[in-house]
C-alpha cells in the first residue's frame, strides 16, 4: 500500500508516505525518530533483556533433555549473547536509526544461525526432533523484537528456507517428518511475519495520520504568522508599516523608560516624482527604506514607513543627547547614498531628508498622537530651516512661542 505525498514546498502541505515494506519517506522518518527513537531505544532495551531470560530457560531445558548440549549453550551465551547486549545497551542510544535498526536486525540474524546448523547436524540427532530454537527465534525477531517489517520479511523469509533446506537434507530426521516439520516452521513463520505486518501498519499508518494533523496545525500556525507579518508590512518597501508602528508605539510611550521618535520626510520628493516619473519614485523609496532597514533593525530601534514618502524612526532608551547623534546619522546616511534629483531648484542634485526629533522623558507618559504630533511640527520647522537637518520638539516649541510673541 501507499499513501499519496505532497511536497511541503510552496502551498502544499507534506503527506507521509508508506511504500509496500512499510517504510516511511525520509522527512516522515525521520521526524518520527525525533519524536519516537528513544521510545524504540527503550523497547529494544527491554527486549534484549527478556530474550537473555529466555535463551536461559530454553537451555535449562535443552540441557535436561540433552546434557552434553551445554557445550553449546553456555558458550554462546556467555561469549556471543551478553557481549552483545552489553555493547547493544552501552550504545545504542547513540546510533542512528538506520544502523540501530542493522544492529538488531543482524542480532536477530545471528541468533538464528546455530539453531538452523543444529537441525542440520547429525551429531544432534536427538535435540533436532524437539528443538524449536528456529521458531522462538522467529516468535521473538518478528513480536517481541518488533524488527521493522522491511527486516522482519527478509529474516522470516531467510530463515525458514534455510530451515526448510536443513530439515530437508537432514539425515537424522525420518522422511515421513520432514513434511510434517516443513509446514509446521511455514506456518509459525507466516504467523509470525503477519503478525508483525499488522502491528508495523498499525504503527506507521496511526503514526502517518497523527503527523499530517500536526503539520495542518504547524502550517495553519505558520499561515497565520505569515498573515501577521504581512498584515504589518508595507508591500513596497518592506518596513513595518503604520499598523506596526502604532501598536509599538502604544506601548512605549506608556511606560517608564524614555524614547525618541523621528517624522522623516524625503525633500522635494513630488518634484522627484514628476521629474523621473513613479517607478523611480517607488525604487527611490525601496532604496532608503533599505538604508534604514540595515541601519536600524533591532529590538528597541525600528523604522517603519508612516505613509507616502515619510517615514518613522522610533528607538527605546535614549535622551536627547543620543538623539541628536542618531538624528545626524540619519541625514548623513540619506544624503551619503547619492541619489540623483535633477528635479530640485534649491541648489542640491541628490535627494536629502528632513527630521523631526520627538523625546519622551523617562517615567512620563503620554499618547502615541502627542508624540507623532511632537515630531511633526519639529519635521515641519526643520523643513522651515531648508531641508536636510533635523530639529528636536523643544527648539520647535520655543521657536513657535518667539513667533507668536
Amino acid at each position: 500500500m501507499r499513501r499519496h505525498s505532497e511536497s511541503s514546498t510552496g502551498d502544499q502541505l507534506h503527506r507521509p508516505t508508506l511504500d509496500r515494506l512499510l517504510r516511511f519517506d525520509r522527512y516522515t522518518e525521520e521526524r518520527y525518530e525525533a519524536e519516537h527513537g528513544m521510545e524504540r531505544v527503550a523497547q529494544l532495551r527491554d527486549a534484549v533483556n527478556f530474550g537473555i531470560l529466555l535463551y536461559i530457560l530454553h537451555g535449562i531445558s535443552k540441557i535436561i533433555l540433552y546434557p552434553d548440549s551445554y557445550l553449546i549453550v553456555l558458550p554462546v551465551l556467555l561469549f556471543v549473547i551478553v557481549p552483545f547486549a552489553v555493547y547493544f545497551h552501552k550504545y545504542v542510544s547513540v546510533l542512528d536509526y538506520k544502523t540501530r535498526e542493522m544492529l538488531v536486525f543482524g542480532g536477530v540474524v545471528l541468533a538464528t544461525i546455530l539453531p538452523i546448523y543444529m537441525v542440520y547436524d547429525s551429531q544432534y540427532a536427538y535435540i533436532s526432533y524437539m528443538n524449536i530454537d528456529v521458531l522462538i527465534c522467529i516468535i521473538f525477531g518478528n513480536v517481541l523484537i518488533a524488527l521493522r517489517f522491511k527486516h522482519a520479511f527478509f529474516y522470516t523469509l531467510v530463515s525458514l528456507v534455510f530451515s526448510v533446506v536443513a530439515i530437508v537434507t537432514s539425515s537424522v530426521i525420518e522422511p515421513n517428518l520432514k513434511t510434517a516439520f516443513s509446514f509446521q516452521f511455514t506456518t509459525v513463520a507466516i504467523l509470525c511475519l503477519y503478525s508483525n505486518y499488522l502491528f508495523e501498519r498499525r504503527r506507521c499508518l496511526d503514526y502517518c495520520v497523527s503527523l499530517e494533523a500536526v503539520l495542518r496545525a504547524e502550517a495553519a500556525e505558520t499561515s497565520e504568522k505569515q498573515f501577521q507579518v504581512l498584515s504589518k508590512t508595507d508591500a513596497l518597501t518592506g518596513l513595518p508599516n503604520r499598523r506596526f508602528l502604532d501598536e509599538q508605539l502604544d506601548e512605549w510611550v506608556v511606560d517608564s523608560r524614555s524614547a525618541v521618535v523621528m517624522m522623516i520626510d524625503i525633500d522635494h520628493f513630488k518634484l522627484f516624482n514628476d521629474t523621473l516619473g513613479h517607478p523611480a519614485g517607488d525604487e527611490c523609496l525601496r532604496v532608503i527604506a533599505d538604508a534604514f532597514s540595515k541601519a536600524f533593525s533591532q529590538p528597541d530601534l525600528f523604522c517603519a514607513r508612516f505613509g507616502g514618502e515619510e517615514f518613522t524612526l522610533a528607538v527605546r532608551d535614549a535622551e536627547e543627547m543620543q538623539a541628536r547623534r542618531l538624528a545626524s546619522s540619519v541625514v548623513t546616511a540619506i544624503q551619503a547614498l547619492q541619489i540623483p534629483h535633477p528635479g530640485r531648484n534649491d541648489g542640491m542634485d541628490i535627494v536629502t531628508i528632513s527630521v523631526g526629533v520627538a523625546l519622551k522623558p523617562k517615567h512620563v507618559t503620554t499618547t502615541r498622537e502627542a508624540v507623532l504630533s511632537q515630531a511633526d511640527e519639529a519635521l515641519y520647522l526643520a523643513k522651515r530651516r531648508g531641508r536636510n537637518c533635523f530639529v528636536i520638539n523643544d527648539e520647535a516649541c520655543e521657536s513657535q512661542i518667539q513667533v507668536n510673541s
